[in-house]
């Protein structure tokens, strides 16, 4: 005695649950991913000379008005030491801007990123209940936006894609919208 039904053993009652193998699954890496605008590796690089020139700046006050004893002795160290950092960060941020991209589908969006830890962030539209656009004086400046997309169940955005363009924010932001409005009525 079997303890497994053969199909023809279960009566039809109008469900299917099919079996898929991985090999029959769609592919994400088929997508075409768009990249983010150019200007968010500038604005990202801007971020990092602002927080280490601050850094700096702090260092040489303390180092020359207050007489900080630590950087009277190892102030040359420290700022050989932030140098590195800086260059350490700047690299970083280079490579990680080429990991970055995004696809948009009938359903979903998807968002790739990550240098080391690489991850693939998919919003089905059906989940979402918000979107905004949004800019920083940074942002501004290079004439960039950011997409946050906040789904069901979250007090923070579950999905943010900066580096767009503000007219291909807005496009996106609107295309979603529309879409969750039709997922509603279906």
């Amino acid at each position: 005695m079997t303890p497994y039904l053969e199909e023809d053993d279960v009566p039809s009652l109008g469900f299917s649950n099919e079996q898929i193998f991985p090999a029959e699954l769609p592919q994400l890496a088929i997508l075409e991913y768009s990249p983010l605008e150019k200007n968010l590796l500038k604005a990202d690089i801007m971020w990092s000379v602002l927080f280490f020139g601050v850094v700096f700046a702090i260092s040489l006050v303390l180092r020359f008005v207050f007489d900080l004893e630590l950087l009277v002795e190892y102030g040359l160290y420290i700022w050989l030491g932030l140098g590195i950092l800086f260059l350490l960060s700047t690299a970083f941020v280079y490579f990680e801007f080429h990991r970055k991209s995004y696809a948009i589908r009938q359903k979903d969006i998807v968002y790739n990123s990550g240098l080391f830890w690489q991850s693939s962030i998919v919003v089905p539209f059906n989940r979402v209940q918000h979107c905004e656009v949004s800019q920083g004086p940074i942002d501004r400046f290079y004439h960039l936006a950011e997409l946050k997309i906040f789904t069901a169940g979250g007090a923070s955005s579950d999905l943010s894609i900066s580096g767009l363009s503000p007219e291909t924010a807005a496009r996106i932001k609107d295309f979603i919208v529309i879409k969750t409005g039709i997922d509603e009525e279906e």
